[in-house]
């Protein structure tokens, strides 16, 4: 666990309490943008779209359709790199379902009823994600299930980029037979959030190393 290491050989208590603000924003905010994008019913990005539906679905909470994804996830990373189950990128989708349930709860009432409102939730809640998972995925805690499942089969010779667009392809083909929020928003998502994450990233990366923080 390459957390555990970095912080017994070279994090100080300034460098963790920073690892962790950025970690709580991006399980605390990535929910909120996400919960945002599917009220806007532009359509949603693939794996938060098929939760969404699944839930609906099975009549469950959100957070009970993330477990059940990200274990499967955590069952199939570990069977493509025949070791066993990762059961620490659980943490983060823990989470994320207890925040993404919270949030669907403030926001019942906040919906897209119309283009220009919906494309107003749209914008705000990808922008927030993208903020979100730069901070997440900067900061040196476990990644969750499915960028771990990435990882996998980037392990095993498959290009990232082929990686993530399968694994969401997957999700989006799931979520659309489950009845999903799938629309132009979903195009956008898939297409879209990468250079919005680049752009904050760097950003926050900059800020990190100006006040000499140990981050990744």
């Amino acid at each position: 666990m390459n957390w555990w290491k970095n912080w017994k050989q070279k994090m100080g208590p300034k460098d963790w309490a920073a690892n962790l603000i950025l970690y709580l924003i991006g399980i605390g905010l990535m929910p909120l943008g996400v919960v945002l994008t599917v009220n806007s019913h532009l359509g949603a990005g693939g794996y938060d779209a098929l939760n969404f539906a699944l839930g609906e679905r099975l009549g469950i909470n959100t957070s009970l359709a993330i477990y059940m994804t990200a274990f499967l996830a955590v069952i199939l990373a570990a069977l493509i790199r025949k070791k066993m189950l990762r059961l620490t990128t659980f943490i983060s989708s823990f989470f994320l379902g207890l925040f993404t349930d919270l949030w669907k709860w403030v926001l019942r009432d906040v919906e897209g009823t119309g283009w220009i409102s919906a494309a107003l939730l749209f914008g705000i809640g990808l922008v927030i994600v993208a903020f979100a998972v730069a901070a997440y995925i900067l900061c040196i805690f476990p990644s969750n299930p499915t960028d771990d499942l990435v990882a996998a089969m980037r392990e095993k010779g498959v290009r990232i980029g082929i990686a993530k667009i399968g694994l969401d392809v997957v999700c989006v083909a799931a979520a659309f037979v489950l009845g999903g929020e799938i629309g132009v928003g979903t195009i956008v998502c898939t297409l879209g959030l990468g250079p919005v994450v680049d752009l904050f990233f760097g950003l926050l990366k900059k800020m990190t190393e100006k006040y000499g923080i140990c981050v990744e």
